[in-house]
């Protein structure tokens, strides 16, 4: 009795200790090297502690806690598996409680929940007028807002009116890559963010659906996956499978596969032709109105798509720009999402083409010389955002860390529609509206990313994250060479207008500024020839016939008569002095092959000694500007 006695009242002592923090915040443990990230805005009353053993179990005496696995089912996955989300009393103290459990032996490390910040990006007005649209080329599908999304195919003209911040070639160059694919149904894009308006009319056809739960018993989890009712996605804000529309994210998932050639509102990137065939979007919802959004929701929502079928994840969130200042720090103190992801990256996979997931993300709309963690980490694609013009958008993050440059808009430059028109979830605008921002720039990368993955699955091509991550950024154009010069905009904080200026961006926005169509010839190893429509062209072959090309002895260039029509090529291209002699008159893009003899001036065989004939096949990319660089490759 006399024990039990005891034992009661050291129960009561360690409780007053971990409550009279809350009174008395002079009364400290000693720190534990088990303690990671920090208290301040995480959630009160939670903390995530990885074990170090799964199967260990969490009890501290004095202290009620409610400890669940992090992801509801087993992985397979060693660190993944250990996680555990602790509940207790959200009166005691944060601190006290941590020191308390990270004490344990069985504990390995313990974590803060923190509170994780979407990348906000602005809705814009309605044009309340505009000119019956009219293009340079023909449009290959009738969405009606197709002529209005520069940000696809940017030839100095919005909507065919001449638009001052809108500079040719300022794009992803889509139109051209749709000639090859437009998408793939076995693809699926995880877009983590609000919520996606799944029942859109532009959105609907391309939704990842669970057929297990749409056709299973409601509050029943029918497919045994650990999540109930997840018909499109699962809201990890509310805990519940009914998805709640965001017009954040509904404009975000309608850049990378709003269905295409419907007749109703935009584009998307990877929406197919018309014919079912668009890459599937699923919602991962981690913000939803006011409700923060905390790590253990991130975590969770990339163990989803990892094991749902997603193979890329576009994301819009992240720290304050100066949370972390290295890879080290991050992986330090975000240990938690960082294993999550780490298992998207292993375990996401499309079969028969990847075996393994990329994680894209928007690099902070704040105008700061870093971009946001986890963007910022070198394994991840980190996306930078630009105007109509070339020029990066006023508001884009940017220097070490980011990987790559895309159409975002820039509304304090040139007006609402030199922004992103995309789905909203606000249908009284014909299903769409205008946004700008670093997250309308990530899912253009995504999307391009999307579409790659079309591609191997037409051309029965396997890939490696890896090389698809290699091939994404190095498919751009120089952007360098247009950040010179000031350009103005508007600061609403203060009312005033100023000067941006943009040689301090050269070199820190990524490799360059994507091209859908460059990024698609590269997965065929097809060399691309860019030439300026209207103009004759002197194109030298020194890159796909050596340096020696001007010295070799060339048997002649074949077009077909197709291509010659499409281009508007009206004289037989030629070869002078190791240059490719050809004027296009017509945009667009062809094949044309040309054939040199290596090894003598004549082909050799029989009675004769000499080379042998040597062909490439080149793809001709003509537009109303050439690259600055023609690719990187």
């Amino acid at each position: 009795m006399k024990r039990f006695c005891t034992y009661i009242v050291a129960i009561l002592l360690l409780a007053a200790c971990v409550k009279e923090n809350v009174d008395n915040p002079a009364v400290e443990r000693e720190p534990s090297s088990k303690i990671y990230n920090w208290s301040e805005g995480a959630a009160k009353g939670r903390l995530l502690v990885r074990l170090t053993d799964m199967h260990a179990t969490i009890a501290v005496d004095g202290l009620e806690l409610d400890v669940k696995p992090l992801i509801p089912k087993v992985t397979g996955d060693d660190k993944l598996d250990r996680w555990r989300l602790v509940h207790f009393d959200k009166e005691l103290d944060l601190k006290s409680v941590a020191e308390s459990i990270a004490a344990l032996e069985v504990v390995e490390r313990v974590e803060f929940d923190l509170k994780m910040k979407p990348i906000v990006s602005q809705a814009l007005p309605m044009p309340t007028s505009r000119p019956e649209p009219t293009r340079s080329v023909e449009m290959p599908f009738d969405d009606p807002e197709l002529p209005w999304q520069w940000n696809y195919y940017n030839d100095g003209t919005i909507g065919g009116k001449p638009n001052d911040y809108c500079t040719p070639g300022a794009d992803i160059n889509l139109l051209n890559a749709w000639k090859y694919t437009a998408g793939d149904r076995r693809v699926i894009v995880a877009v983590m963010d609000g919520g996606i308006m799944y029942d859109h009319p532009d959105l609907k056809d391309n939704m990842w659906v669970n057929e297990a739960e749409q056709n299973g018993q409601l509050g029943i989890d029918d497919d045994m996956n650990g999540y109930v009712d997840d018909i499109y996605g699962y809201n990890f804000v509310k805990g519940s499978g009914k998805i709640t529309a965001d017009d954040h994210g509904t404009h975000v998932a309608g850049t990378i596969s709003a269905v295409n050639n419907n007749g109703y509102a935009v584009c998307g990137i990877a929406g197919g032709t018309g014919n079912n065939d668009g890459v599937r979007l699923m919602s991962i919802q981690i913000f939803q109105g006011d409700d923060d959004c905390y790590h253990h929701q991130i975590a969770q929502g990339f163990q989803y798509a990892a094991d749902n079928g997603a193979v890329l994840i576009n994301n819009s969130w992240g720290y304050e720009p100066d949370a972390f200042l290295s890879d080290n720090q991050f992986e330090a103190n975000d240990s938690a999402v960082k294993n999550a992801i780490d298992y998207f990256e292993a375990n996401a996979r499309l079969d028969g083409v990847m075996e393994g997931g990329l994680a894209f993300f928007a690099a902070g709309n704040e105008s700061h010389p870093r971009p946001t963690y986890p963007g910022a980490y070198h394994k991840y694609v980190c996306v930078t955002a630009m105007s109509s013009d070339y020029t990066v958008a006023y508001y884009s993050n940017y220097g070490p860390g980011c990987n790559i440059s895309a159409p975002g808009g820039d509304f304090n430059y040139g007006g609402t529609i030199n922004t992103i028109s995309s789905t909203s979830t606000s249908l009284y605008g014909d299903g769409y509206e205008y946004m700008h921002g670093t997250s309308m720039a990530t899912p253009h990368v995504t999307g391009c990313a999307a579409l790659a993955l079309s591609y191997a699955l037409k051309q029965g091509y396997t890939l490696t994250p890896d090389y698809l991550r290699t091939l994404i950024q190095t498919s751009v154009h120089d952007i360098n060479p247009y950040q010179t010069g000031t350009k103005q905009f508007f600061d609403y904080a203060s009312g005033n207008y100023y000067g941006l200026d943009l040689a301090s961006y050269a070199n820190k926005l990524g490799s360059g500024y994507i091209d859908a169509h460059l990024l698609l010839m590269q997965l065929d190893s097809t060399p691309c020839l860019y030439i300026k429509r209207g103009e004759e062209a002197l194109v030298s072959l020194d890159e796909h016939f050596g340096g020696g090309s001007e010295t070799l002895t060339y048997q002649g260039c074949e077009v077909s008569d197709e291509v010659c029509v499409a281009l508007g090529i009206q004289t037989a291209p030629s070869i002078v002095d190791g240059k490719l002699s050809i004027k296009c008159d017509k945009s667009g893009t062809g094949r044309i092959k040309v054939k040199a003899i290596i090894g003598g001036q004549n082909v050799g065989g029989g009675d004769s000694m000499g080379g042998m004939v040597v062909e490439r096949e080149l793809e001709m990319v003509v537009r109303h500007t050439k690259p600055t660089n023609g690719g990187w490759l």
